[in-house]
C-alpha cells in the first residue's frame, strides 16, 4: 500500500511539474508550432498520470563494511505508517468510486435524453450537404445527423452529429458539418473522456482541472486548424463568422462529454489564431520530451556496505548491512 501510494504521490507531482513546464513554454516556445503539436504534447502528462509506476529498476552495488548497534524496535511506528496508509489509501478509493459512479450516471442521464428528445433531420438539402461532405472527408462509419434540444451549440456525441433546432444556412452548416466530423476523425472524444477518467482519478490534485481546461481548448484550436488548413483569408472570415454566430446562440459550457463549438470565453483566442498560421510541426522536440519523460519511469538502487568507526560499537559483532538508497529521476 505504501509502495502504490508512493508511485501516485510521485507521478501526481512529476505531472504536475511538466504541467507548469507545458505551460509556461505554451506561453513562449510552442508558439511557433501547429495547435496539432500544441495538443497532443499533452499526451506526456496524460500518459504519465496514466501509468504511475516505475518499470525499471536499475541496482549498483558497493562493498564495505560496518560495525552495527542493537537494532531498534520500529514494529510500533510501521503498524502506525501502515494504518495510515490504510485510511488515506480507503478515502481515495472510495472518492474515486464516488465519483465514478456519478459520473457514469450523468453520461447515461445524458445519453437518454438525446435520444428521447432528438429527431432526424428531413430536410433534403441539408441532408444531400451532410452526405457529399462524409464522401470528401472519407468517413465510412455511419453518423448519423439530428436535431437535439439537449446541446445549445452544433456538438458530437456517440457518433451522432447533433444540431439545435435552430436556423443555419446551408454555408453556415457546411463549416459546422466540417468542424464536427473533424472532431470524430481526431478522435478527440476519446481523449476528452481519457482526461475525465484521469479527473476522477487524480481529483485531489488541482492541475488536472486546470489541464483539462487547456487540452479543451488546444482540441477547438487544432480543430479549426485542420479545417482551415489551405483555405483562404474569405474562407477563414465566414467560418469564423459562423462559430461567433452558433455562440450567440448558446453555449455548453459544463458538458464534458461531447465535442462541440465550445466556450464562448475562447472565441477571442480561437479566432485570432485562425488568421495566423504555424508552419513548425514541432517533430523533434516533441521526440525529446517524450523522451525525457521516459526518464520518470527508471529507478536507480545503490547497494552500500559502509563502516563505523566509533569505539562505542568495537564489541558489537561485525555483520553486513545494506542500505537501499532510491533515487527517482
Amino acid at each position: 500500500m505504501n509502495l502504490i501510494l508512493n508511485d501516485i504521490l510521485k507521478a501526481v507531482l512529476l505531472s504536475s511539474l511538466c504541467l507548469v513546464l507545458l505551460l509556461a513554454f505554451r506561453l513562449t516556445v510552442f508558439k511557433r508550432f501547429s495547435k496539432r503539436f500544441n495538443y497532443y504534447i499533452w499526451l506526456i502528462v496524460v500518459l504519465k498520470l496514466l501509468l504511475p509506476f516505475t518499470y525499471y529498476t536499475f541496482t549498483f552495488n558497493t562493498l564495505k563494511y560496518q560495525n552495527t548497534i542493537n537494532e531498534i524496535d520500529l514494529e510500533s511506528f510501521n503498524s502506525v505508517l501502515v494504518s495510515k496508509s490504510n485510511l488515506l489509501l480507503f478515502i481515495w478509493i472510495s472518492s474515486v468510486i464516488i465519483y465514478l459512479i456519478c459520473t457514469i450516471w450523468k453520461y447515461i442521464k445524458l445519453k437518454n435524453l438525446i435520444n428521447d428528445l432528438s429527431y432526424e433531420v428531413d430536410d433534403k438539402e441539408i441532408i444531400n450537404l451532410y452526405e457529399n461532405l462524409l464522401k470528401e472527408l472519407k468517413i465510412n462509419k455511419d453518423i448519423k445527423l439530428k436535431y437535439s434540444y439537449e446541446v445549445k451549440t452544433p456538438a458530437f456525441f456517440n457518433s451522432c452529429v447533433l444540431l439545435p433546432p435552430c436556423d443555419y444556412t446551408l454555408k453556415e452548416l457546411e463549416w459546422i458539418f466540417r468542424h464536427e466530423l473533424m472532431h470524430f476523425k481526431s478522435k478527440d472524444l476519446y481523449i476528452k473522456y481519457l482526461v475525465l477518467f484521469l479527473k476522477i482519478v487524480y481529483w485531489f490534485n488541482p492541475f488536472i482541472y486546470i489541464m483539462e481546461k487547456f487540452i479543451d481548448l488546444d482540441c477547438e484550436l487544432y480543430c479549426d486548424e485542420r479545417v482551415l488548413k489551405n483555405r483562404t483569408i474569405e474562407d477563414k472570415k465566414n467560418y469564423a463568422l459562423t462559430i461567433i454566430n452558433a455562440m450567440r446562440k448558446g453555449s455548453n459550457p459544463s458538458n464534458k462529454f461531447i465535442a462541440g463549438l465550445h466556450k464562448e470565453s475562447d472565441i477571442k483566442k480561437r479566432v485570432s489564431d485562425m488568421f495566423n498560421e504555424k508552419y513548425k510541426n514541432g517533430i523533434l522536440i516533441a521526440l525529446i520530451l517524450c523522451l525525457l519523460s521516459s526518464l520518470t519511469y527508471l529507478t536507480f538502487d545503490c547497494i552500500s556496505y559502509k563502516p563505523l568507526n566509533n569505539s562505542i560499537y568495537k564489541n558489537f559483532p561485525l555483520k553486513k548491512s545494506v542500505y537501499s538508497i532510491h533515487v527517482d529521476i
